[in-house]
């Protein structure tokens, strides 16, 4: 279909990626536990629904302080937070920023995953996004948050509804990291996608801005297919021009390669001195490894690069490229 066809016509990194692949071999991603120390359980409720949210707060004055909102993806997400740990707690206390989990109901979904694909939860100031909003503007008024560095991230279903907050509250969130989600308002049943980033423009309206954002996409997934994660960066990177008057290519400005915690190709999109955008290709898991990656203390390489690109971005206004 166009939408598959474009992303891998653009895709030429094989070579690089099976090359790097050889010289590293693959890391073995380990089952252990993070503490859960200093991890409270809170709610949320307003005309939307309510929703429970963990919360870590690091030491110190928490004034000034940058926020992280983590979605998680499908799968009770007690149980997987339970059985994963929460790694990135310990990227909070080392870099200084508060850091919430707002936990989706089985009700509202069977899986547990949030509803970034239904119209009912892609509008401002309804559904899913109001509350994840209403959490967020919690946290920044009770900590004395910086507003200019608050984040939202995460993953499959999580990267897919960190889309929806980017596209629905422009002026609230500084980047974002959709990782291993869907472009905005991604047709399943065709699958297809405006990859031109008009539809991301139209729902900011007049909030509209470059939102710089971080993906990761595994190479290897069976679930969130590597080419719509192509697909995703596409949108945003179309997204990114028309709101910013930019002539960002869809190429990378450079390309760098890891093998820590895993073989990876990373990705750089840069415009006027300002990264935009990162996409991150692990090589070798699969859906659900990815997403240990990026929860567990196997991935705390990847969880650190991740925030160290939100944490340089600050809140800018409508139309202004960091």
């Amino acid at each position: 279909m166009q939408l598959i066809d474009r992303v891998i016509s653009r895709n030429q990194l094989g070579a690089m990626l099976i090359a790097l692949l050889l010289a590293s071999g693959l890391a073995v991603l380990g089952s252990a536990r993070a503490s859960a120390a200093g991890i409270t359980e809170r709610s949320y409720t307003n005309a939307a629904g309510t929703r429970s949210y963990y919360l870590h707060v690091p030491p110190g004055d928490m004034a000034g302080k940058p926020l992280m909102i983590y979605l998680h993806g499908c799968t009770d997400p007690e149980a997987q937070l339970a059985d994963n740990g929460f790694s990135l707690t310990g990227i909070a206390d080392e870099l200084g920023f508060v850091l919430a989990y707002p936990i989706q109901t089985r009700d509202a979904n069977e899986r547990w995953c949030w509803n970034w694909f239904d119209p009912a939860n892609q509008e401002r100031d309804t559904g899913e996004p109001s509350i994840i909003a209403g959490i967020t503007e919690t946290l920044i008024e009770e900590f004395g948050i910086d507003r200019a560095r608050v984040y939202v991230g995460g993953y499959s279903a999580g990267g897919g509804m960190s889309t929806v907050m980017a596209a629905t509250y422009p002026d609230l969130y500084a980047a974002i990291a959709p990782m291993a989600g869907g472009p905005h308002r991604m047709s399943l049943q065709p699958l297809g996608a405006d990859l031109t980033g008009a539809t991301i423009v139209a729902s900011m309206g007049p909030r509209a801005r470059p939102v710089p954002a971080f993906f990761l996409q595994d190479l290897a997934d069976q679930t969130s297919l590597y080419p719509i994660g192509r697909a995703n960066i596409l949108q945003w990177l179309g997204a990114d021009r028309q709101a910013g008057d930019l002539t960002l290519a869809d190429t990378p400005t450079a390309v760098s390669t890891t093998a820590d915690p895993v073989p990876a190709t990373i990705e750089h999109y840069t415009e006027t001195g300002c990264e935009l955008a990162q996409f991150v290709t692990p090589i070798g898991p699969d859906h659900i490894g990815g997403g240990l990656l990026m929860q567990s203390p196997a991935g705390l390489t990847l969880q650190r690069r991740m925030m160290d690109f939100l944490l340089t971005h600050r809140l800018t206004g409508p139309r202004q490229v960091c």
